[in-house]
């Protein structure tokens, strides 16, 4: 560890070269100026964790849209999006995915969530990774390139979709610079990084025609009036589209959606990647782990190795006397996280509160391991989790977010790298 005088301006005059990059916000220090050192052999257990547990959720996930409307509703599935649900013309149900895991103490890997449908951690995990690797002279594990090719692989499927023979008027949408930078900064990144024409719209810019017109046609446009007919929206989940609503009470997001089944818009994820989003998947695997009929024996290995117990009710912890987390089915950045201890006792819960509403899953807690970094104002002991990426059905990238208990909105990220002994 350095000085905090040294380790301050080192930091700022690393960080002040990179102005798309979001290396704070406000008050909290973002980015960390260090890199987390992780020999190979871990890094290939998390990519094999991260491929092989890809083959599960993507299997379930397939045959979780089979199932009747009443099932689905009474596992989480909101009725709106029922319809739209088996829209998955992609080559993946989602082109580029996160798992999260907790690399224990005692060195097991334990998958606590997947992020299947708006993962963020993007322009850190491939763009800045590689770029604090370099400055401290280290191997980075990371394959941009493997990204790349899995947005553009969807860019054809889409075309495909559509029926599309002409060259397609393709956006990437977000919020504004000034309305949330983080989101923007990852938006513009996977804007610099895709071997196309792409044009950005911001969200709110976006127009909707939902019926023909006397003077415009049903779709989607840019502020020019030109008709998309391809929409990606790495930062705008379809849990939140769904409940997009326009002042007048008009459903756009719906209408939205209604495009697509119609083939009048492709959007990238397709609909099909809510279902990887919902945190029902963990409870169905773990309640399917041992079925040989539906996973292989590999495969049922490695949930029995990787994954978490995951209930739909506290019950079999408290009757064990285990602790355990309660996460509602769709939420994000540890958002209504609740922690109970082995007597069943609420020892945490998160800051913020905003998915009261949804259908809860119960697993298993463990502890995620201490580490202790630096920061402006000091060294702070802090937990870390890794987020191990999956793009074009290969693991790509591998992150690391230091934070609390509970890891938030308000977590720090850290590169990752591996020694240069490893290269070879």
């Amino acid at each position: 560890m350095t000085s905090k005088h040294t380790y301050n301006i080192n930091r700022k005059a690393f960080y002040s070269q990179f102005n798309q990059f979001f290396a704070d916000f406000a008050d909290l220090e973002y980015a960390l100026y260090d890199v987390m050192m992780m020999e190979k052999e871990k890094i290939e257990e998390l990519q094999y964790a991260t491929n092989i547990l890809w083959k599960v959720f993507s299997k379930v996930g397939k045959q979780f849209k089979k199932l009747r409307k009443e099932q689905l509703l009474a596992l989480g599935i909101r009725e709106e999006m029922i319809p739209y649900l088996h829209l998955d013309y992609l080559p993946q149900q989602s082109i580029l995915a996160r798992f999260d895991f907790i690399c224990t103490e005692d060195g097991n890997i334990k998958l606590i969530e997947l992020n299947g449908d708006t993962p963020f951690l993007i322009q850190e995990t491939f763009e800045m990774n590689q770029v604090l690797c370099n400055h401290f002279n280290v191997c980075n594990p990371n394959q941009e390139n493997v990204v790349i090719k899995s947005l553009s692989s969807a860019l054809f499927s889409a075309m495909t979709y559509l029926e599309l023979k002409e060259t397609p008027v393709v956006v990437i949408t977000g919020k504004e610079e000034t309305e949330d930078f983080e989101e923007y900064c990852q938006v513009q990144y996977l804007k610099r990084i895709l071997p196309f024409e792409i044009k950005y719209v911001p969200i709110s810019q976006l127009i909707i025609y939902p019926t023909d017109g006397e003077q415009m046609k049903r779709g989607l446009y840019t502020p020019s009036m030109e008709k998309i007919d391809i929409l990606f929206r790495p930062a705008h989940p379809i849990e939140f589209l769904i409940d997009d609503v326009a002042e007048d009470g008009d459903q756009i997001g719906l209408h939205l959606l209604d495009l697509v089944k119609d083939q009048e818009l492709a959007i990238i994820n397709s609909p099909a990647a809510y279902i990887l989003q919902s945190k029902i998947l963990l409870w169905l695997i773990w309640e399917k782990r041992n079925n040989p009929l539906l996973f292989t024996k590999e495969e049922r290995e490695a949930i029995n190795k990787y994954m978490l117990p995951t209930y739909m009710s506290a019950d079999s912890f408290l009757q064990s006397e285990q602790p355990f987390v309660k996460k509602p089915v769709f939420s994000r950045e540890g958002n209504t996280i609740e922690i109970y201890n082995s007597e069943g006792e609420k020892i945490n819960t998160s800051q913020h509160q905003h998915y009261t509403d949804n259908l809860y899953i119960y697993q298993q807690y463990i502890e995620m391991p201490s580490i202790t970094i630096q920061l402006k104002d000091g060294q702070h002991e802090k937990k870390w989790l890794i987020g191990s990426f999956i793009a074009d059905d290969q693991a790509c990238g591998i992150a690391c977010r230091v934070g609390n208990q509970i890891t938030e909105w308000d977590s720090h990220w850290l590169a990752i790298g591996s020694p240069a002994s490893d290269a070879n």
